[in-house]
């Protein structure tokens, strides 16, 4: 597997667009958030999906959203130095 070295094509990549991932991440959450309190979330294929009628699609994908926020923000925070 390909480490990723200062003199890397990947690091280079990363470090030029930190700022793109703090941005996803901020706005992964907030839509995580949003969804979470209005009870309605936005899913793939299927549509609008509220909390009563189908919690457990309406809860993978608040938590698909959470941790795409926290792998960008752990992103931002690797390649901020």
């Amino acid at each position: 597997m390909a480490r990723m070295d200062h003199d890397s094509y990947w690091h280079g990549y990363v470090m030029a667009r930190h700022h793109v991932f703090l941005i996803l991440g901020i706005v992964l959450m907030v839509v995580a958030l949003i969804s979470t309190l209005t009870g309605t979330t936005l899913v793939k294929f299927q549509g609008i999906v509220h909390r009563a009628e189908d919690p457990k699609t309406f809860w993978e994908n608040i938590v698909v959203d959470c941790l795409l926020g926290l792998i960008c923000l752990g992103l931002y925070l690797y390649t901020v130095n």
